[in-house]
C-alpha cells in the first residue's frame, strides 16, 4: 500500500504553485523535492485526521522536476523482512499552470496547495479517508 502511495505521490508531486501571486514567478518547481510529511485533511471543516512521517526508507525517495518539463522520481520501499530496496526509476512527462495552481504528470491533473523556496504541497488524492460520506484531501508536504 505505501508502495502505491508514493508511486501515487511521485506522479501528483509534479503539481505546484506558489500561494502569493507576486512571486509565482520567482518560485519555481524545478529542482529535487523530498517527503517531509503525509496530512489528510477533513473534507468537512479541514481539521487534520491524520499526519504519516516517512520512515528510513521513505525518505530517501527524490522527485526531480526538470526544466523541460519531466519529473524523475526515485522510490525505495521496505520490504517483508526490513530491508529498504529500491523500486524503480520513473520519468513522466509534466506540465504546470502556475495561473490555475495545476499540474498534470501522465494525463493526471492535482492542484499544488503551496509552492515556496522550500515547500511544495501538493494534493495528490481525494477520498473518503474517515467513511463519513465526505471526500477528504491527502495532502504530501514536501522540501528541498
Amino acid at each position: 500500500m505505501k508502495k502505491i502511495l508514493m508511486m501515487s505521490l511521485g506522479v501528483f508531486a509534479l503539481m505546484s504553485c506558489s500561494n502569493d501571486d507576486e512571486n509565482e514567478n520567482a518560485v519555481s518547481i524545478v529542482g529535487t523535492w523530498k517527503e517531509s510529511k503525509i496530512v489528510i485533511y477533513n473534507g468537512t471543516n479541514n481539521a487534520v485526521l491524520d499526519t504519516e512521517l516517512p520512515d528510513d526508507c521513505d525518505k530517501k525517495n527524490t522527485y526531480e522536476f526538470t526544466s523541460n518539463g519531466i519529473l524523475n522520481s526515485k522510490i525505495f520501499y521496505t520490504k517483508s523482512d526490513g530491508i529498504c530496496e529500491e523500486d524503480g526509476f520513473f520519468s513522466e512527462s509534466y506540465t504546470y499552470d502556475p495561473a490555475t495552481k495545476k499540474i498534470t504528470v501522465a494525463g493526471t491533473t492535482t492542484d499544488v496547495i503551496q509552492l515556496t523556496q522550500n515547500e511544495l504541497q501538493i494534493v495528490y488524492d481525494v477520498n473518503d479517508e474517515n467513511g463519513d460520506g465526505v471526500d477528504d484531501q491527502v495532502v504530501m508536504f514536501m522540501y528541498r
